[in-house]
């Protein structure tokens, strides 16, 4: 379903398209927290990152380059003339970039605030990001591969939201315990990328 297939199934299932609002607000939400229930492979974006130069050491404002940006799945080098994806860095804590005898690790990266740092052992000057994403909520641009293949996930979620806003507990919960029942389902579909 797109956006506003989404807030018809809602309207119909709460009686309140007089909240417009709050109906719109409760389906974004609904959207993301779905997203968020897991570590999904479908959320996963590859992204190219050029740095100015080739060096050892490099600062990435991750948000700038994926403004959606979740979590860090990996980084890894890249020959931009072979065209050939090369090692993978080691994700590590700021706190581990020492080794046991106090010298700085190199072939890893971390994550300082918006900052991804990496130390590398050769010169690089290209890399591949690959992160989760969230989806884009915004009306114009809604895109979630929940609300197409998923889309009671949020629209049970999204009435039971409605349902808290207005004060009406029994439905409420009872939307509460529908949305458990197809994120089970989800879940069992989506964190696989083969079926058996």
């Amino acid at each position: 379903m797109n956006f506003t297939e989404l807030l018809t199934e809602v309207y119909e299932l709460t009686g309140r398209a007089d909240l417009v609002a709050k109906t719109k607000a409760a389906v974004k939400a609904a959207t993301l927290k779905a997203h968020m229930t897991d570590f999904y492979s479908r959320d996963i974006a590859e992204i190219a990152v050029v740095a100015a130069s080739a060096d050892y050491i490099h600062q990435i404002d991750y948000i700038t380059l994926v403004t959606n940006f979740r979590a860090l799945k990996y980084l890894r080098k890249y020959d931009s003339v072979t065209t050939l994806a090369g090692a993978f860095l080691d994700v590590i804590t700021p706190e581990e970039v020492l080794d046991s005898y106090g010298n700085e690790k190199s072939d890893v990266c971390y994550m300082a605030g918006r900052t991804l740092s990496v130390k590398s052992s050769t010169q690089e000057d290209n890399f591949i990001l690959s992160c989760y994403v969230l989806p884009d909520v915004t009306e114009g641009s809604y895109s979630s591969w929940v609300a197409e293949q998923f889309p009671y996930v949020i629209v049970y979620e999204a009435a039971r939201v409605v349902f808290k806003m207005v004060q009406d507990a029994d439905q409420s919960n009872t939307y509460d315990r529908l949305g458990k029942e197809q994120l089970i389902l989800m879940r069992e579909t989506a964190l696989t990328n083969l079926g058996y």
